[in-house]
């Protein structure tokens, strides 16, 4: 049974596996009835709260006009069996899935953000990292660089041209722990580190890109964050009170970021 599908592309079971990964999340690249695509189990090392991550963060992506790969979530039966790479086995219950696509992940060079259909979706990356503080891809405290998770696809007819993909969330909000109630406290609200800004992002990026993502997120309603949060599968987010302490940080982030992150990452001499 698919529990949550993007049109048109509706997996429903797994046929066999191609390949395991020792990623935080052991993502598992299958071959579904749908095609193949790359698959997060509960019984994962790092936990449920990771498929939370993943889930939310992708559909706040597409809130703000981002292009996602196609995903769906789907009940797992436990058939065909799965040994994940840290050699456990992967949990009956809701699972994540995305649909596989032709392109590869950013070789940290000029020339692939040259090729790229949508540079302007550069900023919304920054802004979404920055918002639900996704460590995973370029973060200040503790440094981390990650190219493999910026992903350019080859969507256009052209073979010249690039799209950039936003994808993997799971180590958004607290970098692959649990999340607790504390993510709503103050000191996580109004961080001001940014998540996701390559130094060599910048020259392709500018500050009309950036406000026009600020402007969306701004329009972004507490209604639709709770139907993004609500949505999440029970399995992986367990009570109401985290669910709640999850859209609180959500709105109260918002607003903290929307009025003046663009005049945070540009100089005034930018701006106009």
């Amino acid at each position: 049974m698919v529990a949550f599908a993007e049109p048109g592309w509706n997996p429903t079971c797994i046929r066999r596996v191609a390949k395991t990964y020792p990623s935080g999340s052991e993502v598992v690249e299958v071959v579904s009835d749908a095609g193949p695509g790359f698959a997060k189990f509960l019984g994962n090392k790092e936990g449920p709260h990771v498929l939370a991550c993943e889930w939310i963060g992708t559909r706040l992506a597409a809130l703000l006009g981002l292009p996602v790969f196609d995903y769906a979530v789907f009940e797992y039966d436990g058939v065909p069996e799965i040994e994940l790479a840290s050699g456990c086995v992967a949990q009956a219950g809701p699972a994540w899935i995305t649909r596989k696509e032709e392109g590869h992940p950013w070789s940290g060079e000029e020339e692939d953000l040259k090729l790229l259909a949508n540079p302007e979706d550069l900023a919304g990356l920054v802004v979404l990292d920055t918002w639900i503080l996704n460590c995973d891809r370029h973060c200040p405290e503790p440094r981390r660089i990650n190219r493999n998770n910026v992903f350019l696809a080859r969507r256009e007819h052209s073979h010249d041209s690039l799209t950039l993909v936003v994808m993997d969330y799971t180590h958004a909000f607290t970098c692959g722990r649990a999340l607790t109630q504390k993510l709503a406290g103050i000191d996580r609200v109004k961080s001001d580190d940014i998540y996701g800004l390559f130094p060599e992002f910048r020259k392709w990026m500018t500050a009309q890109h950036m406000q026009a993502v600020c402007d969306r997120l701004a329009r972004i309603s507490d209604s639709a964050i709770r139907e993004v949060v609500d949505g999440t599968p029970d399995a992986w987010l367990e009570d109401l009170p985290l669910r709640e302490a999850v859209e609180r940080f959500l709105t109260g982030r918002r607003d903290y970021l929307a009025p003046d992150l663009t005049t945070r990452i540009f100089p005034q001499t930018e701006l106009f």
